[in-house]
């Protein structure tokens, strides 16, 4: 389902009382810019998103040679400013979709593939065993749940609290690969689902009770913005301060010891606060 226009002439937030700072005074303000300029030169959100993946990977790949990784910073920020043009070019031209969403999350996953494959590469190269293959591999897969996670959590919330949308329900069959993507962040997300259905079945004409979004937002609001913490910023910035060291083999490790512990800490604040939640219905 596509959106109606926004104005133009102002930033477009896919839920402002949630964004990152980084977002509202970094990655937004210039990624409006990007889609203004993206607009007069007739490209679509689509190829808004193709262009960043490309640059992304191009970023990634760079952090195979260590003396590369400033630069390899610099088009990972541009790919962050560009991830934020295609949604504020498909939100102010009515082109926002389901299916530009996935494609932007593939955007992401294949950056992301990029930047494990060259540290895992140039670690390889280096003399590194077999070991550097199995700790990329938990890395790797910690980062699709923490993705998962920040995606689920952010999206969620923005449809009950914000725009009052109940979420209790699926993607159209016809599209199977994002029915797939909701089904995998679901898989994870624990006990929220319950909190999803029981605010869904209250529903009045399809939309959510006034009573249920206060009840939402107080229960979920600073969960949110704690997830937050596993979005691609976190990644991207880190990737800066071990440039800047010179240690970016240290990057595996980031994602496996200090972002999985926040994950953790995250999922058992989320249960605690679902199960309260689900207890004073």
């Amino acid at each position: 389902m596509t959106v109606p226009p926004a104005d133009p002439d102002r930033l477009a937030f896919k839920a402002y009382e949630i964004e990152e700072l980084a977002d509202v005074y970094f990655f937004r303000p210039l990624g409006m810019i990007g889609a203004r300029a993206a607009r007069r030169l007739r490209l679509t959100p689509t190829a808004v998103t193709a262009i960043g993946t490309v640059i992304g990977i191009a970023g990634g790949a760079l952090l195979f040679v260590h003396s590369a990784a400033p630069a390899a910073f610099v088009l990972l920020i541009v790919h962050g400013i560009l991830d934020s043009s295609d949604g504020q070019l498909a939100r102010m031209t009515g082109q926002a979709s389901e299916f530009g969403r996935m494609l932007d999350g593939i955007g992401g996953y294949l950056t992301h593939a990029a930047i494990y494959l060259a540290l895992l590469g140039s670690a390889l190269a280096g003399g590194a065993g077999e070991s550097a293959i199995v700790v990329a591999v938990a890395a790797a897969l910690s980062n699709i749940v923490h993705a998962q996670m920040y995606d689920y959590h952010r999206g969620t919330y923005a449809a009950i609290a914000i725009r009052g949308t109940p979420t209790f329900n699926e993607a159209p069959a016809s599209l199977a690969i994002v029915r797939a993507y909701e089904r995998m962040q679901r898989a994870v997300c624990g006990a929220h689902r319950a909190v999803e259905r029981h605010i869904a079945a209250r529903a009045i004409d399809g939309r959510v009770r006034d009573d249920d979004r206060a009840a939402y937002r107080r229960s979920f609001y600073a969960l949110v913005r704690g997830w937050n913490v596993l979005g691609d910023n976190t990644r991207f910035y880190a990737i800066g301060v071990l440039a800047a060291l010179g240690r970016t083999d240290w990057f595996f490790m980031f994602v496996l010891v200090p972002m999985n512990a926040a994950f953790a800490a995250l999922w058992l604040w989320q249960a605690r606060a679902d199960r309260r939640f689900l207890e004073r219905l």
